[in-house]
């Protein structure tokens, strides 16, 4: 006798998402169930984005890689406001203690640090507002009710 292979997480979690959506929301009578079945959907579709790569892990990975573009410059500057701003625990901290020290420092390489740092941290912003659009959107079509 074999077992049946089981569903995986993304399917079920697919499966609840056009249930409530095709099911529960249509027979939904308060808006207060509305509210809270419409934000269900949007919970459960942002999770099942999660279930795909380690977005996270991509964004530390990403954020590294264009502070390692710029370590060499910040260590050369000899700035020792700068050489600290290295040392941390994720890049996440790194790159706001070099975008601080680049306020502390204008010039040339903070202006380089900026270069290097921002259109990778928006990036990661606009990926994790998309992400995110689908709770915003049932927020904000329950607030204009």
């Amino acid at each position: 006798m074999t077992l049946p292979v089981t569903p995986d997480a993304e399917t079920v979690l697919a499966s609840c998402v056009a249930t409530l959506r095709d099911v529960v929301l249509p027979e939904v009578e308060s808006d207060w169930g509305r509210y809270s079945a419409e934000l269900c959907v949007a919970s459960i579709e942002y999770a099942l984005g999660l279930l795909g790569e380690d977005r996270n892990e991509t964004r530390r990975r990403g954020l590294a890689q264009a502070i390692e573009g710029v370590a060499a410059d910040v260590r050369a500057s000899g700035g020792t406001a700068w050489i600290a701003a290295l040392e941390g625990s994720s890049p996440f901290v790194i790159a706001g203690k070099l975008l601080v020290a680049g306020q502390n420092d204008p010039g040339p390489l903070a202006e380089r640090v900026r270069a290097s740092l921002h259109p990778v941290l928006h990036a990661q912003l606009d990926a994790e507002l998309t992400a995110g659009l689908p709770l915003f959107a049932a927020f904000a079509k329950n607030m204009s009710r």
